[in-house]
């Protein structure tokens, strides 16, 4: 009798929190006393990355799903809770801060899809210019003053290159989304980090750049923007770069922030080929990176990004440089096939400065034919 007392009393203890569970406003809530909180889809756990705050109603956590479904659990210090999350979906609750601050949080689940794009080039009087690093004084000194070619030293191929350039830029400071450099230029960065100082995504892209502009590979800032680019009021816009590589004769998508490389069977991507690997062949898409990023991590958080593209014309580098334009716009955008072309940033801010293209022909152009066909036309004067 007592046996079963006890089993009886185990038992209820097991299931009393299912049933103890508190509502507010007709949601559950969960419990917390300190402002960060962690949380874990699928297997992959993800550790203080999640500010609680009640300021924001609702709170969104965007959840990537892989498959049908994808169990995401939500940790604060004192408290879980546990979902099923589908794409499409949305799931809400509570935590409360303190006892008193009752923040609204919103699961939203999200599949992944290749985005569709006219496949013939489309523009072929939208040229580019490429450094080509002939007797340049700005990235001779950006080369000689940070040993740059020691830090290829050995590498057995130009990915190597890249891979060993990018990990380089990326160990040498810690991410800051609020600061910005006195310059937009590599050599004002990097001395500003000598000072202590921090930067943002877009910094990691402009020195990664010229970096491996400075040891011969062009390359080139890249801009990605979310779907909601025109509506969002904030976080719509990472900056990341790509690398011509001669030896692959292709463009390579590189990521300073998180130093990665996304590769699908041994060959590296550009970022329109990530983002459908992501959709097609995420189980053999690889993200390389010499500082050990996590693939799951990293692909869940940047794919919301990866919907408009866009480039400089004029890639060149210096100090002063006047850039030149096309058409009077200096930059190029790639749009999904039947998307609208985005005109304002963030509700407020107008984007002037795009022409639009619907082919990843358009932007994917051989850098050394570009460089070429622009030097004769700036030459001429007539571009």
């Amino acid at each position: 009798m007592k046996k079963s007392f006890n089993f009886l009393f185990m038992l209820l203890f097991l299931v009393m929190p299912a049933f103890a569970q508190k509502m507010y406003n007709g949601l559950p809530v969960i419990q917390a006393t300190t402002k960060v909180a962690d949380y874990k889809i699928g297997k992959e756990l993800v550790k203080v990355n999640w500010n609680i705050m009640p300021e924001l109603v609702p709170d969104i956590l965007q959840v990537p799903v892989h498959g049908q479904q994808e169990k995401v659990i939500f940790y604060t210090n004192l408290d879980s809770i546990a979902f099923d999350v589908k794409p499409g979906d949305k799931y809400l609750f509570y935590v409360a801060l303190n006892g008193k601050d009752y923040a609204l949080t919103e699961l939203q689940g999200f599949g992944f899809q290749a985005l569709p794009f006219d496949e013939v080039q489309a523009h072929s009087d939208y040229e580019f210019a490429y450094e080509q690093n002939i007797n340049n004084v700005f990235l001779n000194a950006l080369r000689g003053k940070y040993q740059l070619d020691e830090v290829v030293k050995g590498a057995a191929n130009d990915t190597e290159k890249a891979l060993r350039m990018v990990n380089w830029v990326h160990k040498q400071w810690k991410h800051n989304g609020s600061n910005e450099p006195s310059r937009p230029d590599a050599l004002t960065i990097l001395k500003e980090v000598k000072e202590g100082k921090q930067f943002r995504c877009v910094e990691y892209g402009v020195v990664a750049t010229s970096c491996l502009n400075s040891i011969g590979l062009p390359a080139r800032v890249m801009g990605l923007k979310t779907k909601d680019v025109e509506t969002t009021t904030s976080g719509a816009k990472h900056v990341l770069l790509e690398v011509f590589l001669p030896d692959l004769q292709k463009w390579v998508m590189l990521d300073g922030q998180f130093d990665v490389m996304p590769v699908l069977h041994n060959v590296p991507l550009n970022a329109v080929e990530f983002q459908q690997a992501i959709a097609n062949n995420y189980d053999e898409l690889e993200i390389r990176s010499l500082s050990g990023a996590s693939k799951t991590q990293y692909v869940n958080w940047v794919y919301p990004y990866l919907y408009y593209f866009d480039v400089r014309f004029d890639n060149r580098e210096g100090m002063n440089i006047e850039r030149e334009t096309i058409k009077g716009k200096s930059s190029l955008m790639l749009v999904p096939a039947g998307a609208k072309n985005p005109k304002v940033f963030q509700v407020k801010y107008p984007m002037k400065r795009f022409l639009y293209t619907n082919s990843p022909a358009d932007l994917y152009q051989s850098p050394e034919i570009n460089t070429l066909q622009m030097t004769e036309r700036l030459s001429a004067n007539t571009f």
